[in-house]
């Protein structure tokens, strides 16, 4: 297998404050148009009724060398690590001449709606097309630097941009990131395949093509959220220390508390990257940060929460009363595509905001976030629980805190102490409560537990029957990641569970209404 084409540090700075790449694959052209007149023949004009769904990639197992090609698999290694996942969710698109354009929308990624969306590049999606997709023919649309707001993008601040390839190209997007099908002005199908991948391992050094750890972003989209983009990168790099960072000139520090309040967003944002560039700063406009947490501005809000994090153990007390100012049950994200605005009601919205500077702060915050667990109602106790996952080095006393939330009487937190479980180290404990969650009367526990079990491969023995079980599941994604867990314990026993169902669920591509035997 050819060597896979890493990312540069200059992709990876963009993929952060973007939210997506165009590439180009190494397959021939003529690997593309086949690919593209089997898409023809298979859905044409009659996506509904014929499109495959998840079936996509054993009916056309061809597909499998675009997933083999160096610039895929060396783009999604730097983006989500080198042992990722594909999600068992496929889908295969036609976007057909004269078709109406999509409104802007993020995609749900199967129990997302109970979740909470993580701005660290833990997933990412692949938007494979096998014909050039320019404006007319109705490419993907993206808003860059969307990823890491709620709020439906200002088309004033944060312009869409169509994700022009050419033919056998595909877009890299962060997951969350704002998009859309734009309207196809030819008389010719536009196809588009999506296929996502999942991290399985927190980043301890850089999986790309890592030369320069300075951050040197010239492009940067409609807003400027440097103080959001250098945690990311300081994430991915596997950093662990806070760079050092001169304080702020008087001046300059007098000059940004005015522009705090200032009218115009753009002014706004630079006053808090200013701040952020200095936890000195931070701790001294520690209230007026706070104040924009209420930003009717999204990546105001968001901003000023990874500020207040550069404050440190100062910054919780009032983080933590944001979270329970702006607490209340759990509100699903309205995530169809005619919806208002806002995914999130404004509580949730502000209530999440503080969660991410939270998390941001690290271990300072563990004891803010076992209160939110003990006295908050569910959105509190569910974003403590994510807050907890995404934090490093934690001890056991954590650990148990995320078990014990595996029996929260709500659903959503449940699913989020189940997703923070996979981050940890597997502990008795965990790996009992992992297996209990595989019986949860929520589908979405069942598979998140399911994946939190891959993650902790061989460590997850234990867990062999129960995954087993978990293969005749009634929903389709909980075979799917148990599928996965089983091939990373890959002992005896899991390959003697595995391989009998692989057998019996196999797919034959060359079957047809046609041609049945």
């Amino acid at each position: 297998m050819p060597e896979s084409r890493l990312l540069t540090d200059e992709q990876m700075q963009r993929f952060i404050a973007h939210g997506y790449l165009c590439l180009p694959s190494e397959l021939p052209a003529s690997f593309h148009r086949r690919l593209y007149e089997r898409f023809d023949a298979l859905i044409g004009i009659d996506e509904r009724s014929n499109n495959p769904g998840n079936n996509l990639l054993p009916l056309v197992p061809e597909l499998n060398e675009v997933f083999a090609d160096p610039v895929v698999t060396g783009a999604l290694i730097s983006v989500v690590g080198r042992n990722y996942v594909m999600h068992p969710h496929r889908a295969l698109h036609n976007n057909m001449p004269g078709s109406e354009a999509q409104n802007l929308h993020k995609d749900s990624y199967w129990g997302y709606r109970s979740r909470v969306r993580n701005h660290r590049s833990r997933w990412a999606m692949v938007m494979y097309v096998p014909q050039a997709t320019p404006l007319q023919q109705g490419p993907t649309g993206v808003v860059p630097g969307s990823h890491y707001q709620t709020r439906r993008p200002d088309p004033a601040l944060m312009p869409e941009v169509p994700g022009e390839l050419q033919a056998g190209g595909f877009l890299l997007i962060h997951y969350d990131i704002w998009h859309r099908k734009m309207k196809n002005l030819t008389n010719r199908n536009r196809f588009m395949m999506k296929f996502e991948f999942a991290r399985t391992e927190n980043p301890a050094s850089p999986s790309w093509d890592h030369r320069d750890a300075r951050w040197s972003l010239g492009d940067t989209p409609g807003v400027d959220m440097s103080s959001v983009w250098l945690r990311q990168w300081r994430w991915l790099l596997g950093a662990t220390a806070e760079p050092l960072c001169a304080p702020l000139r008087a001046a300059a520090l007098a000059e940004a508390v005015a522009d705090l309040s200032h009218a115009d967003p753009h002014r706004r944002l630079a006053a808090i990257n200013a701040i952020a560039a200095s936890p000195q700063a931070a701790r001294e406009m520690l209230p007026g940060l706070r104040a924009r947490l209420d930003d009717a501005c999204d990546p105001v809000a968001i901003a000023a929460a990874y500020a207040m994090a550069r404050a440190g153990e100062a910054a919780v007390p009032l983080l933590h009363d944001a979270i329970l100012a702006n607490d209340g049950p759990h509100v699903e994200e309205r995530g169809s595509q005619d919806v208002p605005p806002d995914y999130l009601t404004n509580e949730e919205r502000i209530a999440c905001a503080a969660c991410y500077g939270l998390l941001e702060v690290g271990g300072a915050a563990v004891s803010a976030l076992f209160d939110l667990l003990a006295c908050g109602q569910a959105r509190a106790r569910k974003l403590a629980v994510h807050a907890l996952g995404e934090i490093a080095d934690t001890d056991d006393a954590v650990t148990r805190a995320l078990c014990a939330a595996t029996t929260d009487a709500e659903a959503t937190v449940r699913v989020n102490a189940v997703e923070a479980l996979g981050w940890k180290p597997s502990t008795p404990a965990s790996l009992a409560a992992l297996t209990q969650a595989l019986r949860d009367t929520a589908a979405d526990v069942r598979f998140s537990a399911a994946f939190a079990l891959g993650q902790l491969g061989p460590a997850a023995e234990a867990a062999v029957a129960s995954l087993e079980v978990a293969l005749a599941d009634e929903n389709r994604y909980v075979p799917g990641y148990a599928v996965e867990a089983l091939e990373r314990i890959a002992s005896p026993r899991a390959l003697r569970a595995l391989v009998p169902f692989l057998k019996s669920a196999r797919w034959c591509a060359h079957t047809s209404p046609a041609s049945i035997y």
